[in-house]
């Protein structure tokens, strides 16, 4: 056999074991560093329980936040004013009992037929019924629970939306709330001065197509309750564009024997009208310019203001200006 290969046999078997001996020890080594990590990890743990069990045997000071639960109220009967719903409580103890405390809180029930309730005195029998600490602060410490007769009213609902609209359009007719009223339910001398509900306050931008969305009611405080917390709110948009005419004023409720003139004669309006309804309007007068004769009457300037009364209901106009806003009057008596 030829030496050169032999040579090159035995080097790489040479190679081969030193790296097997390199790869065991880098084993070895690793093992090791995983043997101290685990000791040190277990360690640790033991040390924090040991610190947990020392401290949390210490009292400590702790504030937490009770719920207030109110017992059953008589139906014919509600709350006056409203209650908090929770009460700040300040507590000494140890820290293991404080732990359990913080994570369940329990709740502090009110009897409806004490008018005055001591809050310090219903924690503290409740808590030493459970828990070995001691009460040191209630807030409030005290609370009044007030009943009234409980009554129900009917009461319009009140629109608060707001919209503005792109160039030339607006509603055909006024927006319909649905239902137009509800019930509020509560105490008889909360609900006396109230005549009518609120919806909350919404703004509607850029409207040129129809609404129909529904709108929150203005939220009642906890002793007053809703029929429904939200309404409909639906309304025709339209695209409007501008007329005008011009009508001659008349006199109202002229008595025999009299005659008013006026200066000018007529009066030029300008109004807006629905682009679909724009060609039937033109072919009548929708409008009527007049003067009562009693503004004559009452008057002591010479002039008067023209009163423009719509003469077709059938149309949706919307009346924008006119002038002249007053006119010189003159009274003719007929012979």
């Amino acid at each position: 056999m030829d030496t050169s290969k032999i040579e090159e046999y035995k080097e790489k078997l040479l190679t081969g074991w030193k790296s097997l001996l390199q790869k065991s020890n880098e084993d070895e080594i690793a093992g090791f560093g995983r043997e101290r990590i685990i000791v040190f990890i277990v360690a640790l743990i033991l040390a924090m329980a040991l610190w947990l069990m020392v401290n949390l045997s210490r009292d400590y000071t702790l504030n937490i936040e009770l719920p207030i639960q109110l017992g059953a109220v008589p139906t014919e009967r509600a709350l006056v004013s409203d209650l908090p719903t929770t009460a700040t409580v300040s507590v000494t103890g140890e820290g293991w009992k404080l732990i359990n405390l913080y994570n369940n809180p329990p709740t502090i029930n009110i009897d409806v037929n004490d008018q005055e309730v001591n809050l310090f005195d219903q924690v503290q029998q409740q808590m030493n019924a459970t828990l070995n600490i001691n009460i040191q602060r209630v807030q409030p410490q005290n609370l009044t629970v007030e009943l009234g007769d409980r009554v129900s009213k009917k009461v319009p609902v009140r629109s608060a939306v707001k919209t503005s609209f792109s160039e030339q359009y607006g509603f055909l007719n006024p927006p319909i709330i649905t239902p137009d009223s509800i019930t509020i339910d509560g105490a008889a001398s909360l609900l006396e001065d109230i005549e009518e509900w609120s919806t909350k306050s919404i703004q509607i931008d850029n409207v040129k197509e129809d609404i129909a969305r529904t709108v929150p009611l203005e939220s009642p405080s906890e002793v007053i309750n809703l029929s429904q917390d939200e309404v409909s709110f639906e309304a025709d948009v339209v695209e409007y564009t501008e007329g005008e005419m011009q009508a001659n004023i008349s006199t109202r409720n002229l008595p025999p024997g009299r005659m008013v003139s006026y200066s000018p004669l007529a009066v030029r309006i300008k109004y807006d009208v629905p682009i679909e309804e724009y060609a039937d309007v033109q072919d009548e007068n929708p409008f009527e310019v007049y003067v009562s004769y009693q503004q004559v009457l009452e008057d002591s300037t010479g002039f008067v203001t023209p009163q423009i009364e719509e003469n077709n209901e059938r149309y949706h106009i919307k009346l924008r200006s006119f002038q002249p806003r007053r006119v010189a009057y003159f009274i003719v008596l007929d012979n």
